[in-house]
């Protein structure tokens, strides 16, 4: 076969598998999202009236009693209940990648944690189950998701092309974050949350059948070309004395502020759905909107800002100004942290329902620190890691998911207990404090130039 034939051939296999990939993650995103957005609520109005049904239910509840001084309210007990259930997605990525790596391979990986997922879900419909069904579904997400973005990651040789192919990637997830909470929020309020999940359940098969018949052996042949890339490995070269300070000190304060950012966008899928049932006027005529269906907005929303900001990102840099990463992570903080002050200023100015443009408008605020703080964060893990540790450090930035969904959960606990202005306070304060590590960050390397130049200059 002619070079430039054999060049295309692999080409055509790459597209194929980047589509079969990201087609996979949209259907598991729409389960996870349609989950997230249904779970609080699920468990404050159904669940925990009727928990004496639920198989390991007290003892879940004597474990959260040792653990918290908060009364176990159906709302403190719901939050608990999420954030750890998040937690433990996130806290399974690394070890779903490991486990990928050591023992069941990328492809026996994936597979293994849809059907994990698809049988959490058919245990949490039989109301017994549902916490077994939530572990299972919950460890089977992160065994399914860290595999596949291994797998893309891999078909790429430049930086460039991966971190395009990766902006792309993220546009199928939030297509999924979007058509979830939507489809889920729908069918749970015409037929029933059981409908609901057992949608969840069928789109996830769906997942997987299309993973076998698009990547399937595709994968394996694009990645053993001699044209296919291999997989990130760090830095070819290691910066010296100084520079390798400055490259880790950057490196560790953009990981921090991005769990500080993460950590208060996070109570979107938790206490604000809570918040936004009591106070948000979410009725359009007669027809109640699904308070779920924030997180399609949310979905939605993310989509729009990641072209938008791409715009403005291209329009910068042909008159010549580039914003640095770590930069774009101060910025999202910021975001984040003006987005929780509108909610403050909402439950501080007005006496009775809240208006849904308030909600709107902390909607694009977050969803605005997300499009600039996530790939900016991948990006430095991929890019300052020393080298033969990328994954290392892109498994700690994934695991921002992890510490915020305790923190969510935990902090939920106390949303009754306080005074709600004082409660989106502490979620703005949370992520300004990112902001702030960034931008001391910023200006280390200056402060350790000077101080060089003084050296030199006394010498």
């Amino acid at each position: 076969m002619h070079p430039s034939q054999e060049q295309s051939t692999s080409l055509l296999q790459r597209r194929d598998v980047f589509l079969g990939l990201s087609l996979t993650e949209f259907w598991e995103r729409f389960a996870l999202a349609g989950l997230k957005s249904m779970l609080t609520v699920l468990l404050v109005e159904q669940l925990i009236p009727q928990s004496d049904s639920i198989h390991g239910f007290d003892f879940l509840c004597s474990l959260l009693d040792r653990r918290t001084d908060v009364p176990n309210s159906p709302v403190a007990l719901a939050s608990q209940i999420y954030g750890f259930t998040n937690a433990l997605v996130y806290l399974s990525i690394p070890i779903g990648g490991l486990i990928g790596d050591l023992l069941l391979g990328r492809r026996g990986s994936v597979l293994t944690g849809g059907a994990s997922m698809i049988a959490g879900l058919l245990l949490m419909v039989s109301i017994t189950g549902f916490l077994l069904g939530l572990i299972l579904f919950a460890a089977g997400t992160g065994l399914l998701k860290g595999n596949l973005s291994v797998q893309l990651g891999s078909l790429f040789e430049s930086e460039t092309q991966r971190r395009k192919a990766y902006s792309y990637y993220l546009v199928f997830l939030n297509v999924g974050v979007v058509c979830g909470p939507l489809a889920l929020g729908s069918v749970a309020l015409l037929a029933g949350w059981q409908i609901a999940l057992g949608l969840a359940a069928g789109g996830l098969a769906l997942a997987l059948a299309i993973y076998i018949a698009i990547v399937g052996g595709k994968y394996r042949s694009a990645n053993s070309s001699a044209n296919s890339p291999q997989a990130p490995s760090g830095r070819d070269t290691e910066p010296q004395g100084a520079g390798y300070v400055v490259a880790m000190t950057r490196l560790c304060v953009g990981v921090i502020a991005t769990y500080l950012c993460f950590a208060a966008y996070g109570q979107i899928a938790n206490i604000v759905l809570v918040w936004s049932q009591q106070r948000v006027d979410l009725s359009m005529g007669e027809w109640d909107t699904p308070v779920g269906w924030i997180l399609a907005m949310d979905g939605l929303l993310t989509i729009l800002l990641i072209f938008a900001s791409q715009a403005v990102f291209r329009y910068l840099s042909k008159r010549g100004i580039q914003i640095g990463p770590l930069t774009q992570i101060g910025l999202g903080c910021v975001m984040c942290a003006a987005g929780y002050l509108v909610l403050a200023y909402g439950e501080s100015a007005t006496g009775g329902s809240v208006s849904p443009l308030l909600l709107l408008g902390y909607l694009v605020l977050i969803d605005l620190a997300v499009v600039l703080v996530w790939p900016s964060g991948l990006s430095l893990a991929t890019s300052l890691a020393p080298k033969g540790q990328t994954g290392l450090w892109v498994g700690l930035f994934y695991l921002h998911g992890f510490f915020a969904s305790l923190w969510v959960g935990w902090i939920g606990t106390h949303f009754e207990a306080m005074d709600s202005t004082a409660f989106w306070l502490v979620h703005s304060a949370v992520s300004a404090c990112g902001a702030v590590l960034i931008i001391i960050s910023l200006l280390f390397p200056v402060v350790a130039r000077r101080n060089a130049y003084a050296t030199t200059i006394s010498a």
